[in-house]
Formats: C-alpha cells, sequence, structure tokens
C-alpha cells in the first residue's frame, strides 16, 4: 500500500506526495484530483467576489426596517376593564372620566323603597372597587340594611422621580484620569497654554438636590384629581334617594376622603368615617394627624387592634383629637373577625351598621318633646 509509505516527519511530506502522484495507478485518478481542486477555488473565487459586492453597495438599496413603537400595557385599566365586565345586573358600572383617564365606579341601590343614604367607599390604595377583603363585602352587604354603596377606584398616586445622576460619567471619569500628553512640540505647548481648559469638573457644578417643587406640584395636581373626582360622584348620586351621605375611607385612602370632606365642611347631611386608616407615607401629602385637628365635624374612627402599629397610631389619632377639643370625634375598635362561618360574611357590616345608627341616623331624629302636665279645673 502506496498509503503506508507516508512520512510522519514534515521534511518528507513533500516527497511522499510527490511520489504517490509519479505512481503507474495514480496516473488515472490525477484529472479528477486536479479537477476537483480547481473547482473548489473557484468556487471560492466567486464567493469572495459575491460578499464584497454586497458590502459595497449602499445601504439605501436594501429596505430598512421600521421601527415598531413599544406600546407599554395599563394593567390598572385593563384590571378595571375585566373587573366591570364580571358584574352582576344588579350593580350599575359608571366610569369617572379624569383628564381622559377612565376610573371604575360600582353603584349598588339599597333593598329599600325608601334608603337612608349613601355610603361612598375610597378604596384603599392598590386595590379596586371590588376589593373582596372588605370592599365587597360592604359595597353588597349595606345595601341589605337600607344603604346605597358606591365605591370607586382612585388613580394611581404620583410616581417618584428618578434622583439625578451623583457619579461621573464613564466619559467624565476617562476625562479626568487620562494624564496630559508632554510629547508635544513647543508650539503645540505655547498653544495648549494659551488655550482655555477644558471643564472636567462638571459633577459640582451640578444641581444635586431634589426637585422638591416638582413633587409638591404633582402631589398638587393629585389632590385636585380628588376633589374632581369627588365632585363626579356628586353628579351621579344628584337624582338617587337618600339624604345622607357618609364619606368612607379605607386604609391609605382615608386620608384621601378626608381631605375631599374638608373642602366643603359647611355641607349638611354629610358624615366622614374612617376604617382602619393609614397616614401616606410623603411629605406632600396632606398630614392625617394635621387633618384631624383641624377639622370640626363629626368623625368616626374605626380601627382593627391586630398589631402594635395600629395600636400606636390609634392612640395618636386620639390624643391629636382630644388636643383640638373637637367633641365629635369618637374612636371605635372593631371586634376581629369571628372564627363561625355563618357568621363570617357579615363581620365587618354588622359592626358598621351599628355605628351607623347609633351616631349618625339616630342623631338625626328630632329630640321628642317632653309632655308638659295640665292642670284640670272642676268642671272643665
Amino acid at each position: 500500500m502506496y498509503f503506508a509509505r507516508f512520512e510522519t516527519q514534515p521534511t518528507f511530506a513533500l516527497a511522499n506526495i510527490l511520489t504517490l502522484l509519479n505512481n503507474r495507478s495514480m496516473k488515472l485518478i490525477k484529472p479528477l484530483i486536479f479537477t476537483l481542486f480547481l473547482s473548489s477555488a473557484a468556487t471560492l473565487s466567486a464567493a469572495v467576489e459575491s460578499s464584497a459586492e454586497k458590502s459595497d453597495s449602499p445601504a439605501t438599496e436594501s429596505p430598512a426596517a421600521s421601527p415598531v413603537d413599544r406600546v407599554m400595557p395599563d394593567f390598572s385599566q385593563q384590571q378595571q376593564a375585566d373587573l366591570a365586565l364580571a358584574q352582576n345586573t344588579e350593580t350599575q358600572v359608571i366610569w369617572l372620566d379624569l383628564n381622559g383617564q377612565k376610573q371604575l365606579a360600582l353603584l349598588q341601590h339599597a333593598v329599600a323603597s325608601a334608603p337612608v343614604g349613601t355610603v361612598i367607599i375610597f378604596t384603599d390604595r392598590s386595590t379596586s372597587a371590588d376589593w373582596p377583603a372588605m370592599v365587597h363585602p360592604l359595597r353588597t352587604q349595606l345595601p341589605e340594611f337600607g344603604w346605597n354603596t358606591l365605591s370607586i377606584t382612585l388613580p394611581d398616586l404620583p410616581s417618584p422621580l428618578i434622583p439625578q445622576r451623583t457619579l461621573p460619567t464613564l466619559q467624565d471619569r476617562k476625562q479626568i484620569q487620562t494624564a496630559p500628553d508632554t510629547s508635544n512640540s513647543s508650539a503645540n505647548d505655547q498653544a495648549a497654554d494659551t488655550a482655555p481648559a477644558p471643564v472636567t469638573d462638571t459633577v459640582k457644578k451640578e444641581d444635586n438636590t431634589p426637585d422638591r417643587k416638582s413633587a409638591a406640584e404633582r402631589m398638587s395636581d393629585y389632590q385636585k384629581k380628588i376633589s374632581e373626582l369627588g365632585q363626579q360622584v356628586d353628579g351621579q348620586l344628584a337624582d338617587i334617594q337618600g339624604g345622607l351621605k357618609i364619606i368612607l375611607g379605607v386604609g391609605e385612602s382615608a386620608t384621601w376622603a378626608m381631605h375631599y370632606f374638608m373642602q366643603d365642611e359647611t355641607q349638611t347631611g354629610r358624615f366622614l368615617v374612617l376604617l382602619d386608616p393609614t397616614p401616606v407615607m410623603d411629605e406632600n401629602a396632606p398630614d392625617l394627624l394635621q387633618m384631624i385637628t383641624d377639622i370640626k365635624a363629626p368623625v368616626l374612627d374605626l380601627w382593627f387592634d391586630n398589631t402594635t402599629y395600629k395600636r400606636q397610631r390609634a392612640a395618636l389619632r386620639k390624643r391629636t383629637a382630644s388636643r383640638s377639643a373637637n367633641n365629635e370625634y369618637r374612636q371605635f375598635r372593631l371586634n376581629q373577625r369571628s372564627n363561625d362561618p355563618r357568621r363570617e360574611p357579615l363581620w365587618l357590616t354588622r359592626q358598621l351598621r351599628g355605628i351607623l345608627k347609633t351616631y349618625v341616623l339616630d342623631a338625626q331624629q328630632p329630640e321628642a318633646t317632653p309632655v308638659q302636665a295640665m292642670e284640670l279645673t272642676p268642671g272643665s
């Protein structure tokens, strides 16, 4: 075998190939080998020329891909739309308009020919107009006791501002860390001395203080939205029976319910109820304690005794109301959920209904005039 005669050393590699090709039995195969070699070389040359032509062609010949606009989904609006479709026929779906932004409101009419009033529910932050924890039981069970209910979804709070950059960018770092080139000629050195020095300390010249004014303006716009939302709610309830209005704020929305209520305290037939109130953690938002100090109207403060934080906040609100000499402020510690599954759905509604009956409905009834004794004379 001729293939066995190949040497492994690189010195004899070429000699072995020539010996193999000069052999008598390989003379018939040599034309085929040269043909394959030439065809592969021609194919490679054509591929190189084709790639060169493509690279030299102008960019305008190939159609540029048009950029696709990225549309971010609005999960809040989608959640409200799905919630509206899931309501039954007894619930009236109302859409409130805030500068083109739709806010869902759910109206439930009282199961009575003469409703006593309407409970307007300001839902907590990151919840909806039919939140199953508190909002849904209240808005669906209070109508059984003669109350209309209207629960509204509040708009999202303003997003926090993006803090300004406090560290230099990579380009600034490179300019600061790069040493000057001293290998230039004397003429270049003189030109460099006369030219103004580049400003590299750009970080110190920037105003790194946060934009408090902008944040305050955004929170002020949000407060205007809450007031406008309340005005639209009043318009929706104009033709509904029931003279009394209960403004009920849940959680953080107790602050916004109180803010809306204090826009006009002179309106008669309105009462404020704070359900498990929580302060809004924003320095530009209305202060719940300050509003408790300033308000002169009756306030019903209902809270749950399930954490130490809530006990401390409840005691702080009570002391604040005592200092303001507001005798119409009343605080109630609600009982916890019942372990009886038959009473579980009504555990909160029954307590709220009893408080409203005692301190709202009964307080609206005029006091009975005492019967004066009449002195009868003989013969009369």
